[in-house]
């Protein structure tokens, strides 16, 4: 059956698992690792760089800042309330309001952020995963199309995987 399949290798041993996320990046291919703790040898493995999660953060910050700071000054253009020689649009009283919106757009940004760069919907979904990962195995799932399948095996099995198994992509 032609298509995309996931290669599933499952490795008792960090080492062998690095070895392992290293011939995934070489060949281009896209992966996967689970871990049953978090190491940081895997994390620097698999990681490029920084999360783009402040990013949308900042975002949200400045968006809430400015929204709260023009939701205060419409209302009170919208129904303006002299109070002795203030002025009706009066900066320094919307500081508060500006505050919390900054707070309240920068929190909710960042947990849609993280809900969409963890593809925390796909949870239950995942394609290579094994209740042993969450026990005492590392896993690494390379995706690939029918006809790399038999060399990225080989490849997995020259770096020291326990047992390979093939699976249908989604």
């Amino acid at each position: 059956m032609k298509g995309p399949k996931a290669v599933v290798g499952v490795f008792t041993y960090i080492d062998d698992t690095l070895k392992a996320i290293s011939i995934a990046k070489a060949g281009g291919h896209d992966y996967r690792v689970y871990s049953p703790v978090p190491h940081h040898e895997l994390e620097e493995a698999t990681l490029p760089g920084k999360s783009p999660v402040r990013f949308l953060t900042g975002f949200g910050a400045v968006l809430g800042c400015s929204g709260g700071f023009a939701l205060a000054i419409w209302t009170s253009l919208d129904y303006p309330l002299r109070v002795s020689a203030k002025d009706i649009v009066s900066i320094p009283g919307f500081f508060v309001i500006g505050y919390e919106c900054t707070i309240l757009f920068g929190g909710i940004f960042t947990l849609l952020a993280l809900l969409h760069f963890c593809r925390l919907p796909y949870i239950l979904r995942s394609v290579g995963y094994d209740p042993r990962f969450s026990q005492d195995k590392f896993g690494v799932v390379i995706g690939c199309q029918s006809n790399a399948v038999e060399e990225v095996a080989e490849k997995l099995r020259e770096s020291g995987a326990d047992e390979i198994q093939v699976r249908e992509a989604l």
